[in-house]
């Protein structure tokens, strides 16, 4: 997997011994409120975390540490994943509380949007949230998905879906990008 670069994040390949602050963020109850069936333990992460590094080495994707461009402090995680096979690639994101609201979910969202369109050429991404979590909603929308309606989602409960094509991401670049 590659590095991702953004104005102000960097999107690292998980490793291992991100594994420690990942599963603090995956035990925050509000970080995970709206994510599957909230909280997971320390065992639930690590084993989410493994498939998610032996999917890289298959597809070439996963997992990617979101940190500050600046300080490279750890402030989330974004995911490019596939849940079952013959499904679209899923996009994801989880941020620590402190980084809420500064805009690094849209813009490791978009980073992930530009590298899965850009260099995967992947023909369609989608993305689940909780029908009560507005601001992914939001984040999703600036980074170009469309609200394709309610769909049982991936943990089992209704959930929101949202889509985007590499067709509508093509024609919404700035011409000679």
């Amino acid at each position: 997997m590659d590095r991702l670069r953004s104005p102000s994040l960097l999107l690292d390949p998980l490793d291992r011994e991100d594994y420690p602050w990942i599963c603090a963020l995956y035990a925050d109850p509000e970080v995970m409120r709206f994510i599957g069936s909230g909280v997971r333990s320390e065992q639930q992460s690590r084993t989410n975390l493994d498939a998610l590094l032996a999917q890289a080495e298959r597809l070439g994707f996963g997992y990617w540490m979101v940190r500050e461009r600046e300080t490279a402090e750890r402030v989330g995680g974004a995911l490019l994943i596939v849940r079952r096979e013959g499904t679209p690639v899923e996009l994801g994101f989880a941020f620590a509380r402190a980084f809420w609201g500064k805009g690094f979910a849209t813009e490791a969202a978009r980073a992930l949007v530009d590298h899965a369109f850009g260099d995967l050429r992947i023909p369609l991404l989608q993305a689940f949230t909780d029908v009560d979590n507005a601001a992914s909603g939001a984040v999703l929308r600036k980074a170009g998905f469309r609200d394709a309606g309610l769909t049982a989602g991936p943990y089992g409960g209704t959930d929101r879906r949202f889509v985007l094509t590499r067709e509508e991401w093509l024609a919404a670049r700035p011409a000679g990008s």
